[in-house]
């Protein structure tokens, strides 16, 4: 008896324990949608972030240049000890030995009045830099939106193949469930079962491998949203929309137009060659005078410690406290100059040479830029017109599959077929509802792909 409740009192602490890990183990599973993991990928994203760093960094540039219109001003002082002996023959002679403290201010403030543009050169050309970082982090931003979005539909469209081919291999499962009976009895031959078991196995491996494709395309998405485990995370499927639509996208010359309208990547190769401009007037100044207006305040004052002249104590009875000298003893200065560099060893001809250089390149990058947004934008208007074809011969091919595959199954139930014309048609129908939804999800990432080649991505 007393055996028996230490069982019972083990087997009850053996489940509390077990249960009490089953419920500390399970963690709450998070749904994302599309734009949940866009706004993920904006948030964690690498190129984001240095993108942020460097419309930050523009930011303080111009910040710096538009500092040189302003005058700056310094501030100093300092302290000094001396001791010893001088000697004097002029008036003298005579040997003065002193020991005294000397302080000294000075308040400094320079204003640049004419640089041969050079500040406004440079001022206008932080302006820019800075709309150009702005624009670079905004195509990165749709760049990581359309990858995310490619990865998100490859996910949807795996577990949509996952989907039919479980369907597919309960469609055999019961088949062959039915065939097992059917040959007990003696009303379908054995070979049949045998050709049923052989179909259903090859179904299981094509369910294992959608399976697998499935998970691997959920790392590659979660890898892009910076997520080290997708185990916690369930991806919520979204409705496919694959409509044509030739009011928005079936015109290739509109959607040229509109690319080299509104491509920020095109604007910015635009505004970098009228950044390099402004480098070479930038260097150009150097061959101008530079005018500039200084304003000075300085001070000094000094207290003996001990004063002797020819061995005679000579310390004054008083002397005036430090602040009064400092305050009586200002000095101003304002000055007005001009420089200007009549041969600086070639130093303002190499940078404008340089420049030039930059901006001629400048010129070919936004070339090259054009030439490749409308050869990006015609090959995208090609593939939306192939997704277009595709789903019109897909709706039409899934319907003669399934047409064809109730025809031969009635056939096959009542033994007017065999079982190959009986597999194929399934095969066939599989084969062609993977196709539609291959098709669906291929005209949805077509638009999508439109979209960011227009710069219609927000």
């Amino acid at each position: 008896m007393h055996s028996m409740k230490n069982k019972s009192l083990l087997l009850f602490l053996v489940t509390l324990i077990t249960g009490t890990d089953s419920v500390f183990a399970q963690q709450p599973v998070k749904i994302l949608n599309l734009r949940d993991c866009i706004n993920i990928a904006l948030e964690r994203s690498s190129s984001v972030l240095k993108g942020n760093n460097n419309v930050a960094y523009a930011g303080a540039q111009v910040l710096a240049a538009y500092g040189q219109y302003l005058p700056n001003l310094a501030a100093g002082g300092g302290i000094n000890y001396g001791a010893g002996n001088t000697f004097y023959s002029s008036a003298g002679p005579e040997l003065v030995n002193t020991s005294r403290s000397q302080y000294n201010y000075q308040l400094t403030s320079s204003l640049n009045l004419f640089t041969g543009y050079y500040n406004y050169s440079t001022w206008k050309a932080a302006k820019l830099n800075q709309d150009i970082s702005n624009l670079s982090l905004t195509r990165a931003k749709q760049q990581i939106e359309l990858d995310v979005t490619q990865s998100y539909l490859q996910v949807i469209l795996d577990k949509k193949i996952v989907t039919l081919d479980s369907a597919n291999l309960a469609t055999s499962l019961k088949r062959e469930d039915q065939l097992v009976a059917l040959t007990e009895v003696g009303r379908k031959a054995k070979t049949d079962l045998y050709q049923q078991q052989a179909q259903t196995s090859s179904d299981k491996l094509l369910l294992i491998n959608a399976q697998s494709k499935l998970q691997n395309d959920k790392i590659v998405l979660f890898q892009k949203l910076r997520i080290d485990s997708s185990d916690s995370y369930e991806i919520v499927d979204i409705q496919i929309e694959d409509n044509a639509n030739a009011a928005q996208y079936g015109n290739r010359q509109t959607l040229v137009d509109q690319a080299l309208q509104d491509r920020v990547d095109f604007r910015s190769a635009q505004l970098n060659t009228q950044y390099a401009d402004w480098i070479i007037k930038k260097y150009r100044s150097g061959y101008m005078p530079m005018v500039s207006l200084n304003l000075g305040l300085y001070n000094n004052g000094a207290y003996f410690n001990s004063l002797s002249v020819n061995g005679n104590n000579e310390m004054p009875t008083s002397q005036e406290v430090i602040p009064t000298q400092l305050y009586k003893n200002t000095n101003g200065i304002l000055g007005l100059n001009a420089t200007w560099n009549i041969f600086d060893r070639y130093y303002t001809k190499s940078n404008v040479a340089t420049a030039k250089i930059s901006a001629d390149n400048a010129k070919i990058d936004l070339q090259d830029a054009k030439i490749s947004i409308v050869a990006d934008v015609k090959q995208a208007y090609n593939d939306y017109i192939n997704a277009v074809q595709q789903m019109e011969t897909v709706d039409k091919g899934l319907f003669a599959a399934q047409k064809a595959f109730e025809a031969v199954n009635g056939l096959y139930k009542e033994g007017a077929t065999d079982f190959i014309t009986e597999s194929n048609a399934q095969l066939v129908l599989l084969q062609a509802a993977e196709n539609k939804i291959q098709a669906s999800v291929n005209m949805m990432l077509q638009k999508k792909i439109i979209d960011f080649y227009i710069g219609a991505v927000k």
